[in-house]
């Protein structure tokens, strides 16, 4: 006996170091309440590899497989709340540029899901082990994965240079340690 869960097309576009640009549509489940739908972070950060989608304009199903993926942008008619919700548990955005592996650099914001009132997004990215996360740019949102990050460029410094502070960062006036 087959199991049928409803679904519902939701359109993206799939890069990657080896694909420039798939245009396709996920799928993601309907919940038969109504009370709440998957989004498409929530069906990214699935444990299963790989990708359905159907792609081109019969709609062939091909399978991508996540770890690759750069990142996927969702289509511009695709709504806020099918891409992540932000619920009621507590979350920040915090301004960055995000540099990928295939030569794009997202400028935004990076949401994320506060574990702490203290978290930093260095925590927040040490614990992306193999989930995709979100970035607000003012083009729109980008799911990515961590597996696609060269580095991040915080807005935020840790206070003054060592160089701009001269002798004085050792006490001595040298410039140089005790």
């Amino acid at each position: 006996m087959d199991h049928y869960i409803p679904k519902r097309r939701v359109s993206v576009t799939l890069w990657s170091r080896d694909l420039q640009g798939v245009v396709g549509s996920i799928f993601l489940d309907l919940d038969a309440s109504g009370a709440r739908h998957q989004t498409i972070l929530e069906k990214l950060n699935e444990t299963s590899p790989f990708l359905p989608a159907a792609v081109g304009e019969e709609g062939r199903i091909h399978l991508f497989n996540k770890s690759r993926l750069v990142r996927v942008t969702p289509g511009r008619l695709v709504l806020q709340t099918d891409i992540f919700t932000r619920g009621f548990q507590p979350w920040r955005e915090e301004e960055t540029e995000v540099v990928l592996s295939d030569g794009l650099t997202l400028q935004g914001k990076v949401w994320m899901p506060l574990q702490r009132e203290s978290q930093r997004l260095s925590d927040f990215m040490n614990q992306q082990v193999a989930g995709f996360f979100v970035v607000l740019t003012a083009v729109g949102s980008h799911l990515v994965h961590p597996s696609g990050v060269v580095g991040l460029r915080l807005s935020e410094s840790a206070g003054a240079s060592v160089s701009s502070l001269g002798g004085e960062a050792f006490g001595d006036g040298s410039g140089r340690a005790a």
